[in-house]
């Protein structure tokens, strides 16, 4: 790890223009994030530059300070907590959690392409969540570092671990994360790129990458049918690929594997039973054994539930062909992350659909830039059974009416999409037996109250609903969910026009509420909840971050009648003092009590910042 006075002396910016003495120091440039790109979540919303991807850009505004800052880049999730609720989703193929999870990523691009020398992450606040740094190279990604996710400590860091050197200058990078040991949310000030320039114009040109499908576009090599992705997945995971043309000799290699005595005298039902239990990198090692386990592990029968989430950096639009040959019988389907840099083209995706999709009942395409709406179209045309959709961070269709034309939706996570009012309710509409909703930060939803009325009036079993940061939800949308009586988890945190009061606490039925998020709602008081309180027996986990008008005396309530009470987030509650907390950590052990801090003084005010109305 690099140490913080090296670093700190970055923020100066190391030009190499600057220094004509030494021609071999004029190579070496370091550069901080010129662009975000991409990334999966974030705490802010589409409309404020608080919390949001977007303070990655520049030179780090907070480091070395220590502590919750608006200027950061911060991430929706922490901990276990999301996975521990209501709404959490279970993985389609969990014999994939053998590698190393991840839950988040941010893609960044920087002004110039280098050989990557270092990459040095500035954390401050809650470090050690990062588990990959990958590189974008002419025509794929390449694994930079990997490790296990870690939790440091209440300290700032500048995290530069040892990266694998390179051939290929690169300009872009992907940061992936996993919080799930984590006690709160994780904050990134700033990220540093330290490489060697190419040597000239030319080089930098064919390898800024904006423009790499225009030089490798007519370049790649053909791969046989049905070969891609067994290669892909049978080499070292996080190697680059090598393209390379499959011959006859190398097919009829499959057929002279090894013997494998015993094992290849059991019934074929018995070794498909022992294959369904394989992720899908050994489960094409196996096809490549001999031609008894290339059929065996062709078997439509495997390939009822994939998940492609873990391979994004290698999935293209030909994976999508081999595997169309083997899932006659898909019923879920996860492409998340896959297909950046148009690794993969929608028209494959929607050939993929037709060809298999008719009996597919969860499918899960989040943050995925080939869904446009011809794949929205193929979807509802092929995928007439479908009970889970997750569209999370698509952006550009012009059609999201069509989706209601499905009927039997149970999910739809629609975070951060551009959904308007009118088709989100048509689609609520026509699915009766909704019962997990999540439209947080859907900017072009413009009355949330009218989306809010469908579920209270359509949709009677709805488990869990997600306005995170609807700025058009108000008191009058909320009373209608008093109408779902089954409703377990609702977060409106950062729901600024449902903050003028908390009386509507008192509408909603409470008595099945396990999860509760009322973040920066300030109008709620002791008043408010002291009305929920014995209707909400099984709360378990509840978040007043920023509720100003919060008393130590209420939460003495609320930890000694919720006994089910795990996750308690008091942080910026004015009136709430750390000594205070430190008392009831001691006294309510089981329960996690959460309080954010913006410097070494806990009992200073917060910055001024994170109260700010209009970053809000």
């Amino acid at each position: 790890m690099q140490s913080a006075s090296d670093v700190i002396s970055s923020l100066f910016w190391f030009n190499d223009e600057n220094d004509a003495d030494d021609e071999k120091d004029q190579q070496i440039i370091e550069q901080f994030v010129h662009n975000v790109e991409d990334f999966s979540s974030q705490y802010g919303s589409e409309i404020s530059v608080s919390y949001t991807a977007f303070n990655l850009r520049g030179p780090p505004s907070n480091f070395p300070d220590y502590g919750d800052y608006p200027q950061a880049f911060v991430m929706r999730t922490y901990g276990t907590w999301w996975d521990e609720a209501p709404s959490a989703q279970q993985d389609y193929m969990p014999q994939n959690a053998s590698t190393i999870t991840s839950q988040d990523f941010v893609e960044v691009s920087f002004e110039k392409a280098v050989y990557p020398l270092e990459v040095s992450i500035f954390e401050t606040y809650n470090p050690g969540a990062l588990v990959r740094i990958w590189a974008r190279g002419p025509s794929s990604w390449m694994l930079l570092w990997e490790g296990e996710p870690e939790y440091v400590g209440d300290t700032p860091r500048i995290f530069s671990p040892q990266i694998r050197q390179l051939n290929v200058p690169t300009r872009i990078l992907r940061l992936e994360f996993n919080h799930k040991l984590l006690p709160y949310y994780t904050e990134l000030d700033a990220v540093l790129l330290r490489g060697k320039q190419p040597p000239n114009l030319s080089d930098y040109m064919k390898n800024n990458f904006s423009y790499s499908t225009l030089f490798y576009k007519k370049t790649q090599p053909v791969i046989e049918k049905g070969q891609l992705l067994n290669r892909i997945l049978a080499s070292k995971l996080h190697e680059n690929i090598a393209t390379q043309i499959v011959t006859p000799a190398s097919l009829k290699q499959i057929g002279t594997g090894p013997p494998l005595g015993d094992f290849q005298n059991l019934p074929d039902e018995t070794i498909l039973c022992v294959m369904k239990y394989l992720d899908i990198q050994s489960l094409c090692r196996c096809a490549q054994v001999n031609r008894h386990f290339h059929r065996l592990a062709s078997d439509s029968i495997l390939y009822r539930s994939i998940d492609l989430r873990p391979y994004w950096h290698c999935v293209q639009s030909q994976v999508l062909v081999t595997l169309s040959m083997r899932c006659k019988f898909l019923q879920k389907l996860d492409l998340s992350w896959c297909g950046s840099h148009r690794m993969i083209q929608p028209n494959y995706v929607v050939n993929f659909l037709k060809d298999s999709g008719a009996e597919l009942t969860h499918l899960r395409m989040n943050c995925c830039k080939f869904v446009d709406t011809s794949v929205l179209r193929a979807i509802v045309e092929t995928s007439t059974n479908l009970q889970e959709l997750c569209l999370r961070s698509v952006v550009g269709c012009s059609d999201w009416m069509c989706l209601s034309a499905l009927k039997r939706l149970k999910r739809l996570d629609l975070y951060r999409t551009d959904i308007t009012t009118s088709a989100a309710v048509a689609i609520i509409r026509s699915n009766p037996g909704l019962r997990h909703l999540n439209v947080g930060s859907c900017k072009m939803i413009s009355s949330m109250d009218e989306v809010a009325l469908a579920l209270g009036g359509y949709c009677p079993n709805l488990i869990s609903v997600d306005f995170w940061k609807s700025y058009s939800l108000t008191p009058n949308g909320i009373r209608a969910l008093g109408n779902c009586k089954k409703l377990q988890e609702l977060d409106v945190g950062w729901c600024l026009q449902a903050g003028g009061s908390g009386e509507w606490l008192g509408w909603l039925c409470g008595t099945e509420l396990r999860k509760l998020f009322l973040g920066a709602l300030r109008g709620v008081c002791d008043r408010d909840l002291r009305a929920l309180l014995p209707r909400a027996t099984k709360l378990a986990q509840l978040d007043l971050l920023g509720v100003r008008a919060v008393t130590p005396d209420i939460c003495d309530a609320i930890l000694a009648e919720c006994r089910h009470l795990k996750l308690l987030d008091v942080s910026f509650c004015d009136q709430i003092q750390e000594s205070q907390v430190l008392e009831w950590r001691e006294q309510y052990p089981h329960v996690s009590i959460k309080r954010s801090f913006q410097s070494a003084n806990l009992n200073t005010a917060p910055n001024p910042l994170f109260l700010a109305p209009s970053l809000e």
